[in-house]
């Protein structure tokens, strides 16, 4: 049996499983379909099963695969508010209904997110009267999270998406004016503020600076002008190269330089040709006559292994 005929039997099988309530069988099902072609149909499919299934938690994370598909598409965006509300995340909920508010979908009737607005904060209020010990608890960790483990400092920071909007906020401050706490976590802090919508301005603790952050002035991490230069840069040099994965990889690492530097790219990435450049160096994908040598350049090296100290310890 060829793979498409494969593919159709399995699907079969797992509609005929989701109509019957069998949810076990219908994830499993649209689970071995959705490893053998992503498509967004098999994601509603598995996201739905799981949903049904009381696992909002997975059910969120497989949406995420396609999650400009669920804000875009009437019925899809149903079954995404049914997740994210069902998962207490909180977060992800006022992120989307900010997108809505700074982008008039045709497809999305203003009904919808008004009824969505309305549930998020009922949702939000019912939460918080069990939740209140556990939020309590969280606030006072967090202002010694520099003492604990990077995983315990991941896990911590993404229980704030359990936090209502304001109580979220709150938060925030204490993250990035801690000098201590790793950069990742804070460009990852600070987009996530982005996505919200607050136009209060933000002190922040920036490799040895405070500084003022204007988050209205800000842009996700990966469309910041320092990322996408050095990637036309990358992209100039590597042109002829037929190695996808090789180049994606590189891209990837240099996403995290640009994460370091977020939200100020520019004062530290000065010159992002040469940034590429001195990173190429390094994986012996150019020579040294090619980068040449002068003070930058050494600044240069200097950061990059200030980078590469960081992103080692980040991921210990």
């Amino acid at each position: 049996m060829d793979e498409s005929n494969n593919l159709k039997r399995i699907l079969e099988q797992a509609d005929d499983a989701f109509e019957k309530g069998d949810w076990e069988d219908a994830i499993d099902l649209y689970s071995q379909a959705y490893s053998i072609k992503q498509t967004f149909s098999i994601n509603q499919g598995l996201a739905s099963a799981l949903l049904n299934q009381k696992n909002a938690d997975q059910a969120e994370a497989v949406i995420l695969d396609y999650f400009n598909y669920y804000l875009s598409d009437p019925e899809a965006a149903k079954l995404a508010v049914d997740i994210v509300v069902e998962n207490n995340d909180y977060l992800l909920a006022n992120q989307m209904l900010h997108f809505y508010e700074e982008n008039k979908l045709s497809t999305i009737k203003q009904e919808f997110i008004d009824d969505f607005k309305a549930r998020v904060k009922l949702s939000e209020e019912r939460h918080n009267r069990s939740f209140k010990p556990k939020m309590s608890k969280i606030i006072k960790e967090l202002n010694s999270i520099v003492t604990m483990s990077v995983v315990d400092q991941i896990q911590l920071i993404r229980s704030l998406r359990e936090f209502d909007r304001d109580h979220y906020l709150q938060c925030v401050k204490i993250l990035l004016e801690n000098p201590l706490l790793h950069p990742l976590l804070k460009s990852e802090v600070l987009e996530n503020v982005f996505k919200l919508g607050t136009t209060e301005k933000l002190q922040i603790s920036f490799y040895g600076e405070n500084k003022v952050v204007d988050p209205t002035k800000l842009k996700p991490i990966m469309s910041t002008d320092v990322y996408l230069e050095m990637c036309d840069e990358l992209e100039k040099i590597l042109v002829d190269t037929e190695n996808q994965v090789q180049l994606e990889n590189l891209r990837s690492e240099l996403s995290l330089y640009a994460a370091l530097v977020y939200p100020f790219g520019s004062e530290i990435i000065k010159t992002p040709i040469l940034w590429t450049k001195v990173f190429l160096l390094r994986y012996g994908l150019l020579d040294e006559s090619q980068v040449g040598d002068s003070l930058e350049r050494k600044e240069v090296d200097n950061w990059i292994e200030r980078f590469d100290s960081l992103i080692n310890s980040f991921q210990q």
